[in-house]
């Protein structure tokens, strides 16, 4: 142990046994053998090169959100991505993966660019983002991203749009255990001030019934429309135009609002928000996640698939 503590601090700041739960949105989480923070791409490849060459495991961490991590306790080395790059060149914002998304939409609105207002507001970094082509409101990643530069297995390579398998809340990132995103191009649009902070404003504002409890953002993903089995003509025309159905709006509907399983539980304020209430465990959760699922399927006939990452017990 003591070998590696001294490997792992030629790359970044290190810290042992770290409670998780101090680190994710949700505070929930036990601790990490080995904490280590990277503020430099060229650093963070040779760590990973070096952990990839010893075969040592390793989770990266970005901003913590979008995360339901494990009770027990992790005996690898967890990354949290602290890179801090941001380019704008015209239309074009080159993006280092620890940059907080709130970062580069304060960068878009001030530079009159549009092509992340539905980011406003979502917690996490740009590498999270892209690596779960995060989205809001029929809007995603995707629909604004250039290039990808990524650590694969050693190599670093630039992947174009089309190769990143983007669909709706994946990825090959998402898919591929040693694929770290570095580095992202974005491509947006010009547009006026007055247009760009005005729908982040209406955005901003329609988060504001978000819960205020500890939790990983929305839980579940959307319902694609042409997966509803049910009649679509009764469905309400925004759900038509977006073209999913809102998991959120499944759950309340089957009045699961408040419900709880010790200190988890389904926000009162958001259906497809699942809160930490106090101490709430993984398992707590896992146990709403199930009951939540059966409910929906029971009255709709969908399965609801988690968006958010949820680490295994290894």
């Amino acid at each position: 142990m003591n070998e590696l503590y001294k490997e792992l601090k030629k790359y970044g700041e290190v810290k042992t046994k770290i409670p998780l739960s101090k680190h994710t949105t949700f505070q929930i989480g036990g601790w990490a053998e080995f904490f280590i923070e990277v503020k430099e791409t060229e650093l963070l490849i040779q760590l990973l090169d070096f952990l990839n060459s010893e075969g040592v495991e390793f989770f990266i961490l970005g901003g913590g959100s979008n995360l339901l991590w494990i009770d027990q306790n992790f005996s690898g080395v967890v990354i949290k991505i602290a890179t801090s790059g941001l380019k704008l060149k015209e239309e074009f914002v080159e993006v280092e993966a620890g940059v907080p998304l709130s970062l580069v939409v304060n960068l878009a609105v001030k530079n009159e660019l549009s092509g992340l207002e539905w980011a406003v507001g979502i917690p996490g970094t740009l590498g999270g983002a892209v690596r779960g082509n995060a989205g809001s409101m029929g809007k995603s990643m995707a629909d604004c991203i250039q290039k990808v530069f990524v650590w694969v297995d050693g190599e670093v390579k630039e992947y174009s749009k089309a190769e990143c398998g983007f669909g709706y809340r994946e990825s090959i990132f998402k898919s591929h255990k040693n694929m770290v995103v570095l580095k992202t191009t974005l491509k947006l649009e010009k547009s006026s001030r007055q247009e760009v902070s005005s729908v982040v404003a209406k955005n901003l504002g329609n988060r504001k019934n978000f819960p205020k409890w500890p939790s990983a953002g929305s839980f579940f993903k959307n319902i694609r429309l042409e997966n509803w089995p049910q009649e679509k003509e009764k469905l309400p025309d925004l759900f038509i135009s977006r073209g999913t159905v809102p998991a959120g709006w499944l759950i309340e509907n089957c009045g699961l609002k408040g419900f709880r399983i010790g200190d988890a539980g389904v926000s009162q304020e958001h259906g497809n928000f699942l809160v930490n209430f106090g101490s709430a465990t993984q398992e707590q959760v896992l146990q709403v996640v199930e009951e939540v699922q059966k409910k929906v399927y029971d009255k709709y006939g969908v399965s609801l698939e988690p968006e958010v990452q949820i680490v295994s017990s290894r």
